[in-house]
């Protein structure tokens, strides 16, 4: 809140209380409704592009653009249609990665399966030294400059053991570092990385979001970046945009068993668009 004062009076004049003017700092509105700014014709295309992961047998992609859709549109997510035959593909691949100790794609593979099949987690087998070694590895990230790296991973490890979080052991000088990559990526313009990382943050430490200064011209660069998905047809990277500001915009974040669990505001709080006035108050 800050002071203005109204010096139309004569100097030697009197200051009086009620010539006071208290005025609300604008606080950037990110506002992103999923059922308003994906269209019937963009879902269809999004799906286009997941049957053709799935017929060419790309699960790594198919996997990951098909998380993404169920977190973006929820009421959609009988349409992704996870049979029995694909989830074994999954796991043959998620197996694969444990068997070579590549611990960044299981990690990632598996949040995707969480998020996909939640009451098939179990059959994941993520047993204490699993866990162990995978903290192991996230650690060693934590200490280098592959910052973009450690960020997205550790929202992977937060959405696959939420119990668990604090055990990763993100310091106030991690979260430091941490901020000052997604600073790099909005001076470099990078506003798709800008966005995830953003979103893996708030998801990471959201009583700490607002240290994040996202600011309105920043949200118009995110976008402004999802039209450009649109228009070059990439729609992997679309939905990646939207979920990134669909969860950026979200009123309300919780990490669960079930994966995550977005609460938005209303519809209706998307239709004014009215600045907030100064607020003048009579003593």
């Amino acid at each position: 809140m800050g002071i203005r004062k109204h010096f139309e009076k004569k100097p030697d004049e009197d200051l009086k209380l009620q010539d006071l003017t208290l005025e609300q700092e604008r606080v950037p509105e990110l506002k992103f409704d999923p059922e308003t700014e994906i269209s019937e014709s963009d879902w269809q295309k999004i799906e286009d592009k997941l049957e053709d992961y799935r017929k060419a047998k790309l699960w790594e992609h198919h996997d990951d653009l098909a998380m993404q859709m169920k977190i973006l549109v929820p009421g959609k997510s009988s349409e992704i249609n996870i049979d029995d035959q694909i989830w074994q593909e999954m796991r043959s691949e998620l197996e694969d990665y444990q068997k070579y100790y590549n611990w960044s794609g299981f990690a990632k593979r598996a949040t995707e399966m969480k998020t996909l099949q939640p009451d098939r987690f179990a059959e994941l087998e993520i047993d204490d030294k699993v866990w162990e070694i995978m903290k192991e590895y996230l650690d060693t990230r934590q200490h280098t400059d592959e910052l973009t790296e450690f960020i997205l991973q550790a929202l992977n490890f937060k959405i696959l053991q939420p119990d668990r979080f604090a055990e990763l052991n993100i310091n106030e000088q991690a979260w430091q570092r941490m901020k000052q990559e997604l600073e790099k990526k909005r001076k470099n313009d990078d506003w798709w990385t800008f966005a995830k990382l953003a979103m893996a943050m708030k998801i990471l430490q959201p009583k700490k979001f607002a240290e994040l200064n996202i600011g309105d011209q920043a949200w118009r660069k995110m976008k402004h970046q999802l039209e450009q998905d649109r228009k070059t047809n990439d729609w992997h990277r679309f939905v990646h945009s939207a979920t990134s500001m669909k969860i950026l915009a979200a009123n309300k974040i919780e990490v669960t068993d079930r994966g995550l669990e977005i609460t938005m505001l209303p519809p209706e709080s998307f239709k004014s668009e009215k600045k907030p006035r100064p607020e003048r108050r009579n003593f």
